[in-house]
């Protein structure tokens, strides 16, 4: 039996928390396909081939970022602001063309953001949307009857740690989950494109790790403890995407 090729799109710079996130994936992926790692920021991939780029792949996860946003508060010719939109203008094609071939691809909070972007959805530090540990994920009733998410809760559990937030549906996209703290939870693009604002791949366990590790995410005050909470539906999401959707 051949085995599944996951290919995951890594947006981090800082060499711990590269491999971190490897194995936070290795980890949600389990055995059910084989995980290959590039970096985004990797100009000199061939970004603008994406038939060459994506062969042999089954599906695509394109990760979070923990130090470059779209907008994060920052000045637009903020470095880290201005390695964002890099990014985005790299991904264009790849996206595009994952959408139109319909190949199956699972965008993680920036990954969500960046796709959400570059359909007409709006991108900003939103300040009532920005928020750290876990948070309760709401379905919609599309969401309710979504094959991916059909098995799941209501709602559930999530971890989440973002500054940035869509605060326009993006057009095309179809709206599976939404919560008070969050507008735009998961969405859908066609029949095998999720953009989730949360991170499927990470438990409590992550969160807390990243958070000594992340300065300047964590809220004034707060004890990690009292903000984590264990999250367990959330990480049936990234071995039901690669079963049912991959």
């Amino acid at each position: 039996v051949c085995m599944k090729k996951v290919l995951i799109l890594q947006s981090r710079s800082r060499g711990e928390m590269i491999d971190a996130e490897q194995s936070e994936y290795r980890r949600a992926i389990g055995g059910g396909a084989e995980a290959a790692f590039i970096s985004s920021l990797d100009a000199a991939l061939a970004w603008k081939e994406p038939e060459r780029l994506l062969m042999g792949v089954n599906a695509v996860i394109i990760g979070g970022s923990g130090e470059f946003d779209l907008h994060g508060g920052r000045d637009e010719g903020d470095p880290a602001r201005l390695t964002a939109h890099e990014v985005k203008s790299r991904l264009q094609d790849v996206i595009a063309f994952i959408l139109e071939k319909n190949i199956p691809i699972l965008g993680i909070c920036f990954g969500h953001q960046l796709i959400g972007d570059l359909y007409g959805g709006h991108v900003t530090n939103d300040h009532a949307q920005k928020k750290v540990g876990s948070f309760p994920v709401v379905l919609t009733e599309e969401g309710k009857r979504d094959p991916l998410f059909v098995s799941l809760s209501e709602s559930f559990m999530a971890q989440y740690g973002h500054k940035d937030s869509l605060t326009v549906m993006p057009s095309r996209a179809v709206l599976l989950a939404s919560s008070p703290q969050c507008r735009f939870s998961v969405l859908r693009y066609g029949q095998k494109a999720y953009t989730v604002q949360f991170h499927p791949e990470l438990t409590a366990q992550d969160v807390q790790w990243k958070l000594d590790h992340s300065p300047g995410y964590l809220p004034e005050g707060a004890d990690v403890s009292s903000i984590v909470k264990d999250s367990p539906e959330a990480s049936r999401l990234i071995p039901q995407f690669l079963s049912i959707i991959a």
